[in-house]
């Protein structure tokens, strides 16, 4: 594992953009995970800027989303819409090479053996793009026993709170991909940015894998990258 610190989030978010532009250079036709989060948003932001100077070009790319909530397609909540507000083709992606699960899927289970099958036509993951929950989670993959591939999972309580999901719409799942599916990606660089981060990197870079913490079940991949700012790095 190789740990970047950089001062603050604005630091990561240019360290990012500088390494996915690097990497789409060298592979046009890459294909990357992408995540959702406050984490991304400034990386996003910094990818745009550079599409729009013309310095950064992911038209051949294909994209596929870490994870997706089940609420009605249109819901604003959802991540596809998150994607299209931040990401997508404001960074560059040609829309119709970027997949996410379908958040009204009417057979979710079905669904997340689609997905599946379209990450690997599409060759599996060349790059994983991900962020880190404070309790260690890694796209929707929390806490508890692992599961291996795309799969859907009942959210916490605090989670549907704080995306502010009505009582009638709970409880609230969500489509993700497995830890098995993102290890697979051929190399993995999580963000972490401020001191809520500072345990699970904690327990990234030193803790056995444990399913207490699924950021560690990452720590033994053969291409993994940290970028992190000092209250993220901690110690």
């Amino acid at each position: 594992m190789k740990l970047e610190v950089f001062a603050d989030p604005d630091a990561v978010a240019r360290a990012a953009a500088e390494l996915l532009t690097a990497v789409v250079a060298a592979q046009p036709e890459i294909v990357l995970a992408l995540p959702t989060g406050r984490t991304p948003v400034p990386t996003y932001a910094e990818l745009a800027r550079r599409h729009g100077a013309g310095a950064f070009d992911p038209s051949r790319a294909r994209a596929f989303n870490l994870d997706e909530l089940l609420l009605p397609r249109g819901d604003e909540r959802t991540f596809r819409a998150f994607m299209e507000r931040h990401a997508w083709e404001r960074i560059g992606l040609v829309r119709e090479r970027c997949d996410i699960p379908d958040s009204s899927a009417a057979d979710p289970e079905a669904e997340c053996r689609r997905y599946e099958q379209a990450i690997a036509a599409a060759g599996g993951i060349d790059l994983a793009l991900l962020g880190v929950g404070a309790d260690g989670h890694v796209a929707y993959n929390l806490p508890g026993p692992e599961v291996e591939r795309t799969h859907v999972v009942t959210l916490p309580e605090g989670l549907a709170d704080s995306l502010g999901v009505s009582p009638d719409q709970r409880p609230l799942r969500a489509i993700t991909m497995g830890l098995a599916t993102i290890r697979s990606a051929r190399r993995i660089v999580i963000l972490a940015t401020g001191a809520s981060k500072a345990r699970p990197l904690q327990e990234l870079r030193s803790g056995a894998a444990s399913a207490a913490w699924p950021c560690t079940f990452l720590r033994d991949h053969t291409d993994l990258t940290v970028l992190a700012d000092r209250a993220a790095a901690g110690d």
